[in-house]
């Protein structure tokens, strides 16, 4: 099994390379490695570039919203194994009733260290998944998998997961609705 340093060391060099080699049109040639134990998109994350992000995981299918500021935005995807390939739409109004839509490519790679669970990936215009920055997050919430998709009709094999236990089990506080990320 490969340490959480070295993959996160693996997938930087990685994708400096993709960079180098004039990463800003159409796909990247990622190769989807193993899930990490426990893993998976769905829940709530919160992104230093894009705010708190809701994703939801049904098999292989992942869709979801984030919001920062006067941004708002969707996210539709597919997973195989620890890569996430997704389209975004997001919508911003910095004057009031002028609202700007953009759309673009990019991917997700979850990987898990001592921390949790990361995702680290780039984003891209139009058809393009990268060229546009980096888009990174960390879970800050856990959400199972939806009934009879992939893992089982107990919520997948990350019922056992260690962050949900530190984040959702306190203060009778829900996942759902809850504002108590915004600030971050």
């Amino acid at each position: 099994m490969r340490s959480p340093i070295r993959t996160l060391v693996s997938f930087a060099l990685f994708v400096m390379a993709a960079a180098a080699c004039g990463g800003g049109g159409g796909r990247v040639a990622l190769t989807p490695g193993a899930m990490p134990e426990g893993g998976q998109f769905g829940g709530v994350w919160n992104s230093p570039q894009y705010g708190r992000m809701d994703l939801v995981q049904t098999g292989s299918t992942i869709v979801g919203e984030y919001t920062k500021n006067e941004r708002r935005g969707r996210i539709e995807g597919t997973a195989q194994g620890d890569l996430m390939r997704f389209t975004w739409t997001e919508r911003r109004e910095l004057v009031t009733g002028v609202p700007r839509v953009n759309r673009g490519r990019g991917y997700f790679r979850i990987v898990k260290d001592a921390e949790g669970y990361k995702l680290l990936g780039e984003w891209g215009h139009d058809d393009a998944e990268t060229g546009g920055g980096p888009w990174n997050a960390v879970r800050t919430r856990w959400r199972p998998q939806l009934s009879g998709e992939g893992g089982g009709d107990s919520g997948g094999e990350d019922s056992g997961n260690p962050d949900s236990s530190a984040n959702e089990s306190g203060g009778g506080e829900s996942s759902e609705g809850s504002d108590d990320l915004d600030g971050l």
